[in-house]
């Protein structure tokens, strides 16, 4: 049984093998470099004309063609058009967008709402460019402060809160981008 199988196979594979070749001519030496076809029947043919030149002046002059305007020449301008209508459309989309995910330095945890309140009044007074931010969820208050879009900026803040509040650490949170971008700014100010 397993011989009858392996011949139909065998067969099978020789005929596919035998039929791939049909319809092929074959070079004779069978290389490709041999082959030789005058195609100078279908090239194009061209006539050399002699231009006149005057024997009094040093340059031929070449009269430019006049162009005339066509529908091409208005496919920029509308092209233009419909670029500032896409980017009009990308600055009202990234205009409406308000929050970004950034970070916030957490100063206090606890269950105690006058720590909460004395942490908040801290942010205040010792940084008026931040903005502290008191949640609470039963039973457990929580502060936290600033609005910044890159950790670089928070931890410049973290060192200076960290002397009242050593257990403040920083948070990922949704901020808010216009806070962020001035608290960016104040931290850049403060660098230099």
């Amino acid at each position: 049984m397993i011989r009858i199988r392996l011949m139909v196979l065998l067969f099978l594979g020789v005929g596919v093998v035998g039929m791939s070749g049909c319809g092929r001519r074959s070079v004779a030496g069978g290389s490709g470099s041999d082959y030789k076809e005058d195609l100078s029947s279908v090239r194009p043919k061209y006539s050399y004309v002699e231009p006149a030149i005057d024997k009094n002046k040093t340059t031929p002059e070449r009269k430019e063609p006049v162009r005339k305007p066509s529908a091409k020449d208005d496919k920029p301008l509308y092209i233009n058009k419909r670029l500032e209508a896409v980017l009009d459309t990308m600055y009202s989309q990234n205009k409406a967008i308000k929050y970004i995910n950034g970070y916030r330095i957490q100063l206090y945890v606890g269950n105690t709402r006058g720590e909460a309140e004395a942490a908040k009044s801290y942010i205040y007074q010792m940084f008026p460019d931040l903005i502290p931010y008191v949640s609470y969820s039963q039973p457990t208050y929580r502060v936290k402060a600033g609005d910044f879009m890159y950790r670089a900026d928070a931890e410049q803040y973290l060192d200076q809160i960290r002397q009242q509040y050593p257990s403040s650490i920083i948070l990922s949170d949704r901020v808010e981008i216009k806070k962020g971008l001035q608290i960016g700014a104040t931290a850049e100010a403060t660098k230099e």
